[in-house]
């Protein structure tokens, strides 16, 4: 069931795998792209969720100004929060990937994250 939802990002709450579930379904910047991740660890906050996934095939490049926002104010929220595993389905765009790998290298003390080619790997690897 659908916690949030924008035209550019769905944001819901899988029970079984204890996640919050970020499906992008188009380019976001600025003001979108912000709003779904903060509603995205709202659900995390709200449930104590240790484990996120975020499909972002359909997301395309993050502008940098956007990437500076993520790793200076969203990261340091998320990193405190209960996630322990970050799985993130990676954009089909090479260019798109190079900036979501920055993104990703950033990890918490206590949070791990892998990239992966498919949903169904990363769901299995966060059942794991």
């Amino acid at each position: 069931m659908a916690y949030y939802e924008s035209d550019v990002v769905t944001v819901e709450w899988n029970e079984s795998l204890g996640a919050v579930v970020m499906n992008w379904h188009a380019f976001a910047s600025g003001e979108k792209y912000r709003e779904g991740l903060n509603e995205g660890l709202e659900l995390v906050e709200r449930e104590g969720a240790r484990n996120w996934l975020a499909d972002l095939r359909e997301l395309g490049t993050v502008p940098e100004a956007d990437s500076q926002w993520t790793q200076e104010e969203w990261h340091p929220r998320a990193f405190r929060s209960s996630l322990s595993n970050m799985a993130v389905v990676q954009p089909e765009s090479v260019v798109a990937n190079m900036s979501v790998e920055d993104l990703v290298d950033e990890v918490g003390e206590n949070t791990t994250s892998r990239i992966f080619d498919n949903r169904d790997d990363a769901f299995e690897w966060l059942r794991d």
